[in-house]
């Protein structure tokens, strides 16, 4: 199945207006007060399966995006892969607050994630992107992860890991050890700080500068409270904790 959603968010007389957001099944986008939603209308992906999701803000809007609740990748018969597949771009003055809830790899399933952010010059963004591996107490299936944000054509970040099973049997991915969950945030537009590393029972996070208003948070541990505990001790220091969800 292939199937794409896209978000156009615009500033029209003094509001941010959605002026577009198409969807085909399994995507639906919803208007939730201040915030725009995407649901799922069935269970996907299922391997095979590509999906896109396409997000514009234009110049000057403003825009917090979320999930209505996690993404399950599903195996398939065949040793087929799923895919995911967002691209964002924000205009001059623009912010965009992109945190959808986790995606959970299910036993068995193959799946690629691939996220690709364009910031003007004066945009600002948070982004948040959450890997549960495997449900409660099921072995994971493997994620290959790609997050790559430019601002005004230059590379600001770019991160690709390869988690879960073929990362545990001996890939050439460094991987995360006996971690179940797996976050990085991106905040561009607060003052960066100084580079920081916390470590608890269970979990460990670092606060990275990229750039003098850029900065990434890097969680994992056992399980969601616990890294989100720990991403959110040393984004207080940047910045008020993200809207998950």
């Amino acid at each position: 199945m292939r199937a794409a959603a896209r978000i156009r968010v615009e500033r029209r007389h003094g509001r941010d207006e959605v002026v577009d957001r198409t969807a085909e099944p399994p995507f639906a986008v919803r208007r939730c007060g201040d915030r725009i939603m995407l649901a799922a209308t069935a269970a996907s992906p299922v391997g095979g399966d590509e999906l896109e999701l396409d997000v514009v803000i234009g110049s000057e809007a403003t825009a917090s995006i979320g999930s209505i609740g996690a993404m399950l990748v599903w195996p398939a018969p065949t040793p087929a892969v799923s895919s995911m597949t967002t691209t964002v771009a924000v205009g001059a003055g623009g912010r965009l607050v992109l945190a959808p809830e986790p995606t959970i790899t299910v036993r068995g399933s193959n799946h690629r994630a691939t996220t690709r952010v364009d910031l003007a010059e004066e945009a600002t963004c948070e982004l948040v992107e959450e890997y549960s591996l495997g449900r409660s107490g099921e072995a994971p299936g493997t994620i290959e992860t790609s997050l790559r944000v430019e601002r005004g054509g230059r590379a600001l970040f770019h991160h690709d890991e390869l988690l879960g099973a073929l990362a545990e049997a001996g890939s050439t991915s460094v991987g995360v050890g006996t971690a179940r969950h797996v976050t990085t945030a991106l905040i561009v537009g607060e003052v960066a700080g100084d580079a920081a590393t916390s470590v608890e029972a269970g979990g460990m996070a670092a606060r990275l500068p990229v750039d003098d208003d850029a900065v990434v948070l890097l969680g994992v541990g056992i399980d969601r409270p616990t890294v989100r505990r720990l991403i959110d001790a040393l984004r207080s220091t940047v910045a008020p904790p993200v809207r998950y969800g």
